[in-house]
């Protein structure tokens, strides 16, 4: 037997199940509303490994493993993936898993992992392995696989070692669950995280599906709730601007919610429903729990339930009463100018085929700053785009596949590049780039169709879903360095910042560093925007804030200097006392979350990588300040007051980079 149905399963089949699994199989048995699923059991996992002869080579691999060195891990999580996507399924446990999709009669469902060593009370292993959202019969299969593979990511690695879990036997079970289209979605702790205080529960509730609360990629409302007298004593209700919801054909995608994004989630009446809910999982278990749960067609359904094993407070949200900037940022990435550059020519090339003139502002603004770049949109520009795109598609019911059929031709030329790894010579090199040029403009028009997909999906023949918006441009972006590297290696480090005319002539390295230290790009000729021209955008950078507020992911209060950590390159240079200020933390960093004395992100919740590893190391930790890495730099000294929710600079290390740009325009 290589499956067993939740009804199957109680709590005492963790072995065989894993935490998830044997916690669904336990709650549907207790009479608690949980959609009905099956699992793929861990020893199916086994029997894989052993039919496919991968047992001593991943061992082998492991061994030579040196968690203290990120390479070293990444390496062996590369090869032990491979091995295991690249298998092929034993027909007869292909056959039972598919059989029992077919049981649930369901066209939706969630796939995820469910380690054998997994959401116990000593090692809670959230976050750490794969899960596949709205998973159709079609790539079933490959998402079990793909949840197979996940024990081994460099952050499932990473944690094994760090946990002492090297020599113990783990495997990995595999849930696949009925999918809730959810309306509403959100995580819950049956004991308030910060205070213990035993007699309050936490809800966070946000629209659409739960992953992107339980991701840190939106901030959601919050509620606590007394449980004698049963009362809500506290409402925060966030300003959610998009929210996760299932595409036609599976997966998911990001949408746009309007106005509806700043209004409370649920009525009090509600709420108090899901605590009642809570309250009985907790009563059932006779422990703290810390609860996903999904809301559709008025019902209330359990997700996942686990022991609470980390501590952490919700604070009120945080009130911007700042002037909304005319251009907003949108991420930081730590890529090449070039391949941003890109962006910025096809989407104003689009603008001025819809709209037949030129903008008044640039759309889009690159804002260099170590080494990483920050993009800001136009607001206005964005929506006069947007509005224009949809005329046109109205009017000619082609044009979107009049630029979405050569995206999809270009596909198969980057997949082969990746496999490259690099280009030799520069007219190669010029090549791949005009190509890319091409393919961004397609890609373009392909992103704003899906009508602002977070994460659409590159499609070959036959509808084969090959990578997700995010891994493509990384996986371009790393050979276009080790390309430049190749072809230039005394510029070495600062090689994203060399522009598409000047590849067969770079500048030298002492300008290139110029460029990573608080730059504005445009994508017009002159490249570096002149002061007067953007009075808006730097109303916006160059605020006079010295203080911001956020959510508390862990209470204390520690002073110590700055470190923005925005590169996985930079983990490394993080020294013993540092502060961390990041867009959002990741498992990549950390080794150096070990040395910082305290966290500061600009986004996030309280279940957001951040901090559940403050919790888990005790570090002070305020989340979801929004401009953190905008008002404070490197080398700043600030005090971390986790238990206001507030971060202040003692001593400012900052570089007025309006003046550098002055002086170089």
């Amino acid at each position: 037997m290589f499956t067993k149905p939740f009804s199957k399963l109680s709590k005492k089949d963790s072995d065989i199940a894993g935490g998830k699994g044997a916690s669904l199989g336990e709650m549907l048995n207790a009479g608690i509303t949980v959609p009905d699923g099956f699992v793929v059991l861990s020893t199916t996992f086994d029997e894989f490994l052993h039919k496919a002869d991968l047992i001593q080579e991943i061992d082998a691999i492991l061994e030579s493993v040196d968690h203290k060195a990120i390479h070293s891990i990444d390496e062996a999580s590369e090869k032990i993936q491979e091995l295991i996507k690249r298998a092929t399924m034993p027909s007869d446990i292909a056959t039972e898993i598919e059989s029992q999709f077919a049981i649930l009669d369901s066209e939706f469902v969630a796939v995820r992992s469910s380690a054998t060593a997994e959401d116990g009370v000593d090692h809670a292993w959230a976050g750490q392995l794969d899960s596949y959202l709205n998973t159709t019969k079609d790539t079933l299969l490959e998402k079990v696989q793909q949840c197979w593979a996940s024990l081994f990511t460099p952050r499932a690695i990473f944690y094994r070692f760090e946990k002492g879990l090297r020599t113990t036997k783990i495997s990995v079970a595999v849930v696949v669950q009925k999918m809730v289209n959810s309306e509403k979605s959100g995580i819950a702790f049956s004991v308030h995280p910060i205070t213990e205080d035993r007699n309050q529960i936490i809800i966070e509730a946000g629209f659409g599906l739960g992953e992107a609360i339980v991701s840190g990629l939106v901030t959601p409302d919050s509620y606590v709730i007394e449980k004698e007298p049963r009362k809500i004593i506290d409402i925060n209700v966030s300003n959610q601007t998009r929210a996760m919801y299932r595409e036609a054909g599976g997966g998911n995608k990001w949408q746009d919610i309007g106005e509806k994004g700043s209004t409370q989630v649920f009525s009090e009446s509600e709420i108090l429903d899901l605590a009642d809910i809570i309250m009985t999982i907790e009563n059932h278990y006779g422990f703290p729990c810390d609860i996903e749960w999904a809301f559709e067609n008025g019902k209330f359904y359990i997700i996942q339930s686990r022991p609470i094993t980390t501590l952490s407070e919700e604070k009120e949200e945080n009130k911007d009463t700042q002037k909304k900037p005319y251009y907003y940022k949108v991420y930081t990435r730590d890529t090449c100018l070039t391949l941003q550059k890109a962006w910025i020519l096809a989407v104003s090339k689009l603008y001025e085929t819809l709209k037949g003139n030129h903008y008044a502002y640039p759309p889009i603004i690159m804002y260099l700053y170590d080494g990483t770049i920050e993009i800001y949109d136009n607001e206005k520009f964005d929506k006069e785009l947007s509005t224009a795109l949809l005329s046109k598609n109205h009017q000619d019911e082609n044009f979107f596949n009049s630029y979405i059929d050569p995206f999809l031709l270009e596909a198969p030329f980057f997949e082969e590049l990746w496999r490259k790894g690099k280009v030799e010579s520069v007219v190669e090199l010029r090549d791949v780039l005009n190509r890319w040029n091409k393919f961004v403009e397609k890609y373009v028009v392909y992103y704003l169709s899906q009508y602002d997909t977070a994460s659409p999906v590159f499609i070959l023949e036959k509808g084969h879903k090959i990578r997700e918006t995010d891994e493509f441009f990384a996986r371009t972006d790393k050979v276009l360095r080790q390309s430049l590297q190749f072809l230039y290696p005394e510029l070495i480090g600062v090689e994203n910042s060399i522009l598409q005319e000047e590849i067969a002539n770079p500048p030298k390295k002492q300008e290139l560093l110029k460029r990573q230290t608080g730059f504005v790009f445009t994508g017009d000729d002159n490249h570096i925007q002149a002061l007067r021209d953007l009075p808006y955008l730097f109303e916006s950078l160059a605020d006079k804030m010295n203080s911001v507020k956020g959510q508390i992911g862990f209470k204390g209060k520690v002073q110590g200097k700055v470190f923005i950590l925005k590169r996985n390159n930079d983990v490394d240079m993080v020294q013993e006392g540092d502060i961390i200020v990041s867009p959002m933390t990741t498992p990549e960093h950390v080794p150096a979350m070990k040395k910082a004395i305290a966290f500061v992100t600009d986004e996030g919740g309280i279940t957001c990588h951040a901090a559940i590893i403050a919790r888990e190391m005790k570090k002070p930790c305020v989340i979801g300040t929004k401009h953190a890495t905008e008002i404070f730099k490197n080398g700043d000294i600030v005090e971390v007051d986790a238990d206001n929710g507030i971060v202040t600079i003692l001593k400012s290390n900052k570089t007025n980079w309006i003046q550098i740009i002055g002086k170089k325009t």
